[in-house]
């Protein structure tokens, strides 16, 4: 690249962890597309970047800081929609991020923290199209099956009691309630959940804590068998 004028340059410290570089890399993909133009993003070692921040200070250039949104909360990723209108939840994840039970932020903060209901209230049920999302978005994303369980909850059957209960205690940590039946997972779908907020969050806490089952736990207990 000879020329970067007419860019959008971004520059990310080389030895950040490779969930943030992959973050990164969706970040750009997304600013090129809603602004237009070709986006640049440079991964750099931190000694560079220490000696370009004078260069850039000293013009009339600015060097802006962002924390992440709700302070401990995982950002969010891109929300994607297939041509029909409908939610593409098998397209919107390329990775995802370490999980809280491992060190990593979780899906929400703890002020948004997704809250299941305690009785049998029918009033506390999603409405038959957020179910059906939730339930086409599970099994697209893990494959698994699901049915509606009593009015706020849907129910996940997993492959065994010990997978849903490591499930559970894994999502329970990424701020958004979850409990146990034997080998079934239930986790919220309450009244007055929308898309691109309550339904995507339960659907990547149950797609990110199942990829880390099949890749790490169950895959190390199959080589050790």
């Amino acid at each position: 690249m000879d020329d970067i004028a007419g860019r959008i340059l971004l520059i990310v410290d080389a030895s950040v962890p490779a969930a943030a570089r992959a973050a990164c890399d969706e970040a750009a993909a997304t600013l090129a597309r809603r602004a237009g133009m070709p986006v640049t993003l440079a991964a750099v070692p931190i000694g560079t970047l220490d000696a370009v921040q004078p260069v850039i200070r000293r013009g009339s250039g600015q060097i802006r800081e962002l924390d992440p949104p709700g302070s401990d909360a995982m950002a969010s990723a891109p929300f994607v929609r297939r041509r029909d209108g409908r939610p593409d939840w098998g397209a919107m994840w390329t990775t995802f991020c370490e999980l809280a039970l491992h060190g990593g932020p979780p899906q929400r903060g703890a002020p948004q923290a997704l809250r299941g209901p305690s009785g049998g209230d029918r009033a506390a049920a999603s409405s038959p199209e957020i179910l059906a999302e939730l339930e086409r978005g599970i099994q697209e994303t893990t494959g698994l099956a699901t049915e509606p369980a009593e009015p706020g909850w849907i129910a996940i059957t997993c492959t065994s009691t010990r997978m849903a209960a490591w499930l559970c205690a894994a999502i329970i940590l990424e701020n958004v309630d979850a409990r146990v039946e034997g080998a079934r997972l239930l986790v919220p779908a309450g009244p007055g959940f929308t898309l691109e907020d309550q339904v995507k969050s339960v659907i990547t806490v149950v797609a990110k804590t199942h990829h880390y089952w099949r890749e790490h736990l169950e895959s190390d207990r199959e080589r050790g068998s």
